[in-house]
């Protein structure tokens, strides 16, 4: 008697079916049929990858206001297709800083990462997928020595995901606790839009303040996965 399989194990092996087309529904490694939502699965399939710059006590320095060839964390996507996950940032000290802010931008025509920086491996975030494979493409961060990236492409290809004004003047008194921390991500999916970019794109993570130099950490993290998954 010939089988009919109606479900299929496929953490690692998602196909990806033409328009209309039909297969076997998905189920996991337990046996059961579940519904979850695309992120979750992403993590299952080892597509999910974390970078951050700064750590426990040691944060980075900042370079200057908000600027395009100055970013703080690079991901520039040289195989398939990426999409933002979360971007973080806190901040250590200020000084007297002022118009410290954040942006996560989204480049969806060119890789950016040009000189300079940390060369940074991706973590994968879920250690449990065999065979996983790693990120594809070039990744910096801010530890070490200031990031260069190439100009930004042309509005609307250099996309604003998320910024945030943390503040505008000088705090004379930080001790006063009057400092407009985030008190969530800057960006996260979970609240967001996300964009969709693919080979040659690129994720660029901004945290800077007008004058005096400000100290913080910050973190980002972004699925990558096969181009044809996304269309």
């Amino acid at each position: 008697m010939a089988r009919d399989d109606v479900f299929q194990v496929r953490h690692q092996s998602i196909p990806a079916l033409s328009e209309a087309a039909a297969d076997r529904a998905i189920m996991n490694k337990a046996g059961a049929q579940i519904v979850i939502d695309l992120f979750t699965q992403f993590l299952l399939s080892g597509y999910c990858f974390h970078m951050q710059t700064g750590t426990e006590d040691a944060p980075i320095t900042t370079q200057g206001p908000l600027d395009d060839t100055k970013p703080i964390i690079v991901a520039d996507c040289l195989s398939g297709a990426m999409m933002p996950l979360l971007a973080e940032i806190n901040v250590q000290a200020h000084s007297t800083s002022t118009l410290i802010g954040a942006l996560l931008e989204a480049d969806m025509d060119k890789a950016r990462y040009s000189s300079g920086g940390t060369v940074y491996v991706p973590e994968q975030m879920n250690k449990a997928a065999t065979g996983a494979a790693a990120a594809n493409g070039t990744f910096y961060t801010e530890e070490g020595s200031a990031i260069v990236a190439a100009a930004k492409s042309a509005v609307p290809a250099s996309l604003e995901l998320a910024r945030a004004q943390l503040s505008e003047d000088a705090i004379g008194d930080p001790g006063t606790g009057m400092f407009a921390q985030l008190g969530q991500p800057l960006f996260t999916v979970r609240r967001q839009m996300p964009v969709i970019l693919t080979n040659p794109g690129s994720l660029c993570l901004h945290f800077g303040s007008a004058t005096a130099a400000i100290t913080g950490y910050a973190a980002l993290e972004f699925a990558q996965f096969p181009a044809s998954l996304a269309w």
